[in-house]
């Protein structure tokens, strides 16, 4: 009779247990699945009326630390740690031909500010607006997609404003890709009526946004924004497997005492483009612009810059590491400005301190970054190190490294 050892009975149990049991990465899928489809709570294709609502979430804790020089030479450090983002809303499809979204911040961390203090509640729409798919419902002959849009929007023109927050690829978007965003005066999207159409490899987008700022919708009371882009996929056929190129130009009609977009840009001509295959990719963007009226004449005159991104993944899907090259130059003393984190920041909790509020007219910075993704672009840490020099009229006003981490989750 077989009288099998311990030995035999603990290698069968492993055995049993590998074969039954899930591994880890069968355990990493599935979170990762269920995080994906987390928002998903109502679909019902064969409805007349509401077919699909799903829940939207964007949550981002960030720490940095500083440590620079200011126009005096003086040394200083400072570290942050704050709610960079919670954001939450609802996207969805109606009536057949239309979809919609509704995204809320509901943070505004100022732990960071004089003042230390956190505030919870909505305090304005990163996006509220509905769209009407008129392709799909007129088919029209030599369009592949047409989509009319009214709401709250992005008013997108450097590659790195091609990406939302949530897919972004550095720890902040480069302060020249900030300067060419049509933000409204409380750093939020404006409202916008748009018409984007598609045929073949070629998609415009044309818009007209409102420079009035409302928490909520708001109206046509201020400046108007006159947008239009082209964006080129010729990917099929090059040899990359990612070959685009995108061109974007705005054009500001406002007074100063009106209320404005982009800081009141006059306007802005923007060329990007992608190319990658494999494990690279480079993203580049070239533009060009006017700072428009201002209440400091300093602050005015054309700007330009370049922002290059090269980028590669050291383990597919997972592990991609960063880089990104910026210049921008300005014609007045003061008609550029480094990025709100975290040099201007410790600039206002040390008043020994003298940045010159963060602003020059030629701005260089180097920056390099490590992404691991634990769910794809859903749950990720984004982590990275910049180095900036800043100058005014030849005079340096802030020269130093900032170090910085997140955390990120949406779905």
């Amino acid at each position: 009779m077989f009288r099998p050892n311990l030995q035999t009975l603990f290698l069968f149990t492993i055995g049993v247990c590998t074969f039954n049991s899930p591994t880890l990465s069968q355990i990493n899928d599935e979170f990762c699945k269920n995080l994906q489809n987390f928002g998903e709570f109502y679909q019902n294709s064969d409805s007349s009326s509401l077919q699909k609502v799903e829940l939207f979430l964007s949550y981002q804790h960030q720490v940095g630390h500083i440590d620079g020089t200011d126009q005096a030479g003086q040394g200083f450090d400072d570290s942050f740690e704050e709610f960079r983002r919670f954001w939450m809303g609802l996207t969805g499809k109606f009536g057949n031909y239309w979809k919609f979204k509704f995204v809320s911040q509901l943070s505004n961390d100022r732990n960071a500010y004089p003042g230390e203090y956190r505030q919870w509640g909505h305090e304005t729409f990163r996006a509220a607006n509905i769209t009407f798919d008129a392709g799909r419902l007129w088919q029209p002959k030599g369009l592949d997609d047409l989509q009319f849009g009214y709401g709250r929007r992005t008013g997108r023109m450097a590659d790195e404003w091609q990406r939302s927050s949530t897919v972004i690829n550095c720890l902040e978007r480069s302060s020249f890709a900030n300067k060419l965003w049509l933000y409204d005066k409380e750093k939020g999207n404006p409202l916008a009526a748009w018409v984007k159409w598609t045929a073949g490899r070629h998609t415009f987008d044309t818009a007209v946004f409102s420079g009035t700022y409302d928490d909520y919708i708001g109206d046509w009371e201020d400046s108007k924004i006159y947008y239009g882009s082209w964006l080129g996929d010729f990917s099929k056929g090059s040899s990359y497997e990612l070959f685009e190129y995108w061109i974007s130009y705005y054009k500001q009609d406002g007074s100063i005492a009106e209320d404005r977009l982009a800081g009141g840009n006059d306007w802005a001509l923007s060329l990007v483009n992608r190319i990658g295959t494999g494990s690279w990719a480079l993203h580049s963007t070239l533009a060009f612009g006017d700072n428009g009226d201002q209440t400091n004449p300093n602050r005015e005159g054309g700007f330009g810059g370049i922002v290059l991104m090269p980028m590669y993944w050291l383990k597919e899907e997972k592990l991609k590491l960063v880089g990104r090259y910026l210049y921008q130059k300005a014609d007045q003393a003061e008609g550029l400005k480094l990025n709100s984190r975290y040099a201007p920041l410790a600039d206002r909790r040390d008043s020994s301190i003298d940045l010159n509020s963060g602003r020059g007219d030629e701005h260089q910075a180097v920056y390099l970054g490590l992404n691991y993704y634990l769910c794809g672009e859903n749950l990720k840490v984004v982590s990275g190190i910049q180095h900036d020099e800043l100058q005014s009229m030849g005079s340096t006003q802030y020269r130093g490294w900032t170090l910085g981490s997140s955390i990120r989750i949406w779905f």
